[in-house]
């Protein structure tokens, strides 16, 4: 199986991706408010696709492996009930989205971690494209959502059957968040949605 390595943009935090075909991933770009804005927060909108998009490679957080920098692993909410968005504290580079549970396997790995990214094959999903930022290249309508949805199922259930799918370097053996979340207050938030 192919492995693909990743790091944060300073190289404190290093890891693998392991199994990262596109058989194995579904690699998309997301147009939702929220990705962008943390993108944002991050100091990232320079590396996000026309129309605000933001990159990812959607995987089984069992399939990451984080070999150097854990302690550099942290959280952040946009609001109390937003996805848990985890990043590279040492440099703020974006890492992962996740819900706030590993009972849900998936992670939306940013796309910008890995030096090789063929491995993905081609972008196959586009969402959320109505929040799109009207600007030239910006896509009009959504592509690949059923596929997506199918490629989440499909990897979701073995992984539940295997026992694997609460594995994830983002929450312990207990199921906690391995860095608890700052969540933005509203202030914060507002300002990150300029569009």
């Amino acid at each position: 199986m192919t492995s693909v390595s990743f790091s944060c943009n300073c190289g404190t935090l290093k890891g693998v991706l392991h199994e990262a075909t596109p058989q194995n991933v579904c690699h998309l770009v997301c147009f939702c408010r929220d990705c962008r804005a943390f993108a944002r927060h991050m100091g990232q909108a320079g590396h996000l696709e026309p129309g605000g998009g933001s990159p990812l490679v959607q995987v089984l957080p069992a399939r990451i492996e984080i070999s150097d920098g854990v302690d550099q692993i942290a959280c952040l909410r946009l609001s109390p009930k937003g996805l848990h968005r985890w990043y590279a504290a040492c440099c703020n580079t974006p890492l992962a989205n996740t819900v706030g549970s590993p009972r849900m396997p998936l992670a939306g790995m940013w796309r910008g971690l890995f030096g090789q990214t063929e491995v993905f094959g081609p972008v196959t999903t586009l969402g959320f494209t109505k929040h799109a930022v009207r600007e030239p290249g910006a896509p009009k309508r959504d592509k690949g959502i059923i596929r997506m949805m199918g490629g989440l199922l499909g990897r979701a259930v073995p992984a539940w059957m295997s026992g694997t799918a609460r594995q994830s370097p983002f929450f312990d053996e207990h199921g906690a968040p391995v860095s608890p979340p700052v969540v933005l207050d509203l202030s914060q938030r507002n300002a990150l949605y300029n569009d």
